[in-house]
């Protein structure tokens, strides 16, 4: 395991650790009269600074941006990228599916990174190069061709920006369950496409993702062995929709996006 991952895992177990006490209180603060916005605000702040913290003593030469302060420290090496609980909703309602994740880049490229799940304990993370893990076990995509017997996943377009969509995806929802495949919904893309590099499903598809979303599990899923591109298969997935896919499975997906998402 390298140095850098090291040092991520033991600073991520640390804001893990506060997220999930926090998340117990989420009912007591609702209570009082604590909004779930601010309830999340305060304790991603507080998940984001126990996080620098390590970095900060470890790595005080390298930048570090978080997803709600913004860069906190200015360095001349790598930058660290945070996101400390991507899956805001289902934080919110007190359940699980939200994840940290981080990511370390030299000159723009991805070097390191991490997703991990506070409830679950289930640590992700891959170095260039050196493969991807889950929980000290080597990780691979699965071998499925076609899409009869599949797992995938993808998200329910409810949000602001994917309402546009809705009628499309459940087109794609009913066209893979035509051809046997299931499918299931996850609120957070890192979960769902760091899920797709461990085997754990099959493919998977996002909708108007941001960057800071997908920047670490698709590293992770790169490493792996899996494919992943925009809906009209360029290797760019700065428009935000993105297929992720084991290498046989994503020839036949891709199509099937491009013709019902695509731009």
């Amino acid at each position: 395991m390298q140095p850098k991952i090291n040092v991520a895992l033991k600073a991520a177990r640390t804001a893990a650790e506060y997220i999930v006490h926090s998340q117990e209180k989420l009912l007591f603060d609702k209570e009082q009269g604590q909004s779930a916005d601010q309830f999340y605000t305060t304790v991603c702040t507080g998940a984001e600074r126990s996080i620098v913290y390590h970095l900060e003593k470890a790595y005080p030469e390298d930048t570090i941006t978080t997803r709600l302060q913004g860069t906190v420290q200015e360095g001349t090496e790598g930058e660290w990228i945070i996101d400390a609980i991507q899956g805001q909703h289902l934080f919110s309602r007190g359940l699980t599916g939200h994840v940290i994740t981080m990511s370390y880049l030299v000159a723009g490229k991805v070097e390191h990174a991490l997703v991990l799940n506070p409830h679950t304990r289930d640590e992700f993370y891959a170095s260039k190069g050196r493969g991807a893990y889950l929980n000290n076990s080597r990780i691979r995509s699965t071998s499925a061709r076609a899409l009869d017997n599949t797992t995938l996943g993808a998200q329910f377009p409810a949000t602001e920006s994917t309402q546009a969509y809705l009628a499309d995806q459940f087109t794609v929802l009913t066209k893979v369950a035509e051809q046997g495949a299931r499918v299931v919904m996850q609120d957070s893309p890192a979960l769902m496409l760091a899920n797709v590099a461990a085997g754990r499903l099959d493919g998977a598809w996002g909708l108007q993702l941001r960057e800071w979303e997908t920047q670490a599990p698709l590293f992770l899923a790169t490493e792996a062995g899996c494919l992943f591109a925009g809906f009209n298969g360029s290797p760019s997935v700065k428009e935000g929709n993105v297929v992720c896919a084991a290498p046989r499975l994503f020839k036949a997906l891709l199509p099937l996006l491009n013709q019902h998402l695509g731009e």
